[in-house]
């Protein structure tokens, strides 16, 4: 008879789960993983991943539903705390950047690689809308305080944009790091002065 796992070595088997899936994914694409070789690399039966999700669609949205709410982490962390809104964008643009070249790999599958029906998976819903509040959190600080003008939700759109842009260049090979760096100020400050209210303006 097998052992009955603990709730925390079952969360502790997903997570390597996960992390290997996440190995996977990123060298053979969504098309090229299958459960088998999950099972070989983890060492165990090839029907055990089966015990934790239902198929690979179950497992890829699981390993993004992590990826993103990392990353929601990351960003909600960085937020400067009150009378600090002036220096939410740097901040924004610090901890994406951060994070992106950080976790190359997980920021790789969170955008580079979609998945049908994504609305079927909740835990990725709620991870996805979490980063997407995440970003626009920075920006209607800057609107609450003033600073800037316009729909916060647009505007952060419009940072998320430029800055996934850069970093894409950048992990491609195509903008040194100098380059991406200088990019990346140039993006923010073109971001500050084509938003920021007049009466700010010097």
């Amino acid at each position: 008879m097998p052992r009955i796992l603990s709730e925390s070595e079952v969360a502790g088997f997903r997570e390597r789960l996960c992390d290997v899936a996440a190995r996977i994914f990123i060298e053979k694409g969504r098309d090229g993983f299958n459960m088998r070789e999950l099972a070989a690399r983890l060492g165990v039966s090839a029907m055990t991943p089966y015990r934790y999700f239902k198929d690979k669609d179950g497992i890829f949205a699981a390993v993004r539903a992590r990826a993103f709410s990392r990353f929601a982490g990351e960003l909600e962390a960085a937020l400067p705390g009150p009378g600090a809104a002036q220096d939410a964008g740097k901040a924004l643009a610090d901890a994406y950047v951060r994070f992106a070249l950080a976790e190359s790999t997980s920021y790789r599958l969170m955008f580079d690689l979609s998945q049908p029906n994504e609305q079927n998976q909740p835990e990725l819903a709620r991870a996805t809308a979490r980063l997407r509040a995440a970003m626009t959190g920075y920006v209607r600080r800057l609107v609450e305080a003033g600073l800037y003008e316009g729909d916060p939700d647009i505007l952060s759109q419009t940072i998320w944009a430029a800055l996934h842009g850069a970093i894409v260049l950048h992990l491609a090979g195509k903008l040194t790091r100098a380059e991406f760096d200088q990019v990346r100020r140039e993006a923010l400050d073109t971001f500050t002065r084509a938003f920021m209210r007049p009466s700010r303006r010097r």
